[in-house]
């Protein structure tokens, strides 16, 4: 072969490779198809312990998002297991205990696999001086165990931060913020308030999670015109009053949001620790809690949510208006009673011809 037909050949290889990354590299940068289902589930963590815990689902795929604190490696296993998730990635919204306490039990148990662990960018875990060293220690020798563990078992180990993105099956997984806040003191809210903020996008939907930070920090954020809106939110810090703003929550404005409470029984929806924001996200949205309403599952497909929990729920046909439409909304028992069910001929057939499919009501909001 001559020189000019080998530097050829050698050339259009090189195109070819080319062609087949950027291929790549544009498939990863696709809008999610909202046909494809997405499914977010709030996991109830059991009647002890406490923490976040919520699976995300797309096209085969899925994701852990944080693991509960270690007292809670049980009813976490039991839920994953007689659920069939015994393959997935893990994501690790901040470095606190109630967030990452399983990540190692579950590396550390053959029956799962890890794909891959998706972690804060730990940089701000450095202490700035010594006073710090003894406050942010054990976080950092935490982040450490969780690499290493990762290095030898190799799992693929990723720091996300400000702007990346990767894919679950079809849905895409933006970070609209890593962990900018600084403080005075490296306290507990300066680890809350480092939590990745993430928007998942599929199924037509739109879903906000942003870990445990608090009302200082939303104050922030809410100066940095970032577009935060989503149609499911889960709310920050458990529900708790240290976050959740009626500021913030109106930037958001969901359909739907829910929080990982603690010792929430029938009788009492909210303790007194989330009671304040759920009554502030309830003028706005649907709010479920898992120790109330148990598991909740929302699906989402073109656009509509489907939702399902375990306890306390009645669904009515409620009309809904919302930016010049009405759709249909499931609705439970401890949401919006004053507002009455309008029972329209057209209503009722859609209803009727959901509960055929799918044995349930739809959700069609905004």
């Amino acid at each position: 072969m001559s020189a000019f037909r080998k530097g050829f050949f050698c050339i259009f290889a090189v195109i070819l490779a080319m062609g087949g990354q950027l291929r790549a590299y544009a498939a990863q940068n696709r809008e999610p198809d909202p046909s494809v289902p997405l499914t977010i589930t709030a996991i109830d963590f059991g009647e002890e312990g406490w923490g976040d815990g919520t699976m995300i689902e797309s096209n085969g795929e899925c994701l852990l998002m944080d693991t509960f604190m270690p007292d809670c490696e049980d009813a976490l296993k039991e839920f994953l297991l007689d659920n069939g998730y015994t393959e997935f990635a893990i994501y690790l919204s901040h470095y606190h205990a109630d967030h990452f306490g399983n990540v190692r039990h579950l590396m550390w148990d053959d029956r799962f696999k890890i794909t891959a662990v998706y972690m804060c960018n730990d940089e701000h875990l450095v202490p700035s001086d010594n006073d710090y060293a003894s406050l942010l220690g054990w976080f950092r020798d935490m982040d450490n165990a969780i690499r290493d563990l990762a290095k030898e078992q190799n799992v693929p180990l990723i720091d996300l931060d400000t702007g990346d993105e990767f894919y679950v099956g079809d849905a895409k997984v933006e970070i609209l913020l890593g962990p900018a806040f600084e403080s005075d003191d490296h306290n507990r809210s300066y680890l809350n308030n480092n939590s990745l903020m993430a928007r998942i996008s599929g199924g037509g939907i739109r879903y906000l999670t942003c870990g445990d930070i608090e009302k200082p920090w939303e104050k922030e954020i809410l100066k940095m015109d970032l577009d935060l809106s989503a149609d499911i939110f889960k709310m920050s810090h458990h529900g708790g009053e240290t976050s959740s703003s009626p500021e913030f929550l109106q930037a958001i404005n969901p359909s739907f949001a829910f929080f990982n409470s603690t010792n929430d029984s029938p009788d009492e929806f909210a303790s007194g620790w989330a009671a304040e924001p759920a009554s502030d996200m309830m003028q706005i949205a649907n709010v479920h809690s898992t120790r109330y309403n148990g598991t909740i599952r929302y699906t989402c497909r073109d656009g509509v949510i489907t939702v399902r929990a375990e306890r306390n729920v009645e669904p009515r046909i409620l009309t809904y208006k919302a930016d010049g439409q009405i759709g249909l909304c499931m609705q439970f028992q401890q949401f919006n009673d004053q507002q009455e069910p309008m029972q329209t001929e057209k209503m009722q057939k859609a209803a009727e011809a959901a509960i055929r499919l799918h044995g349930l009501l739809p959700a069609v909001y905004r």
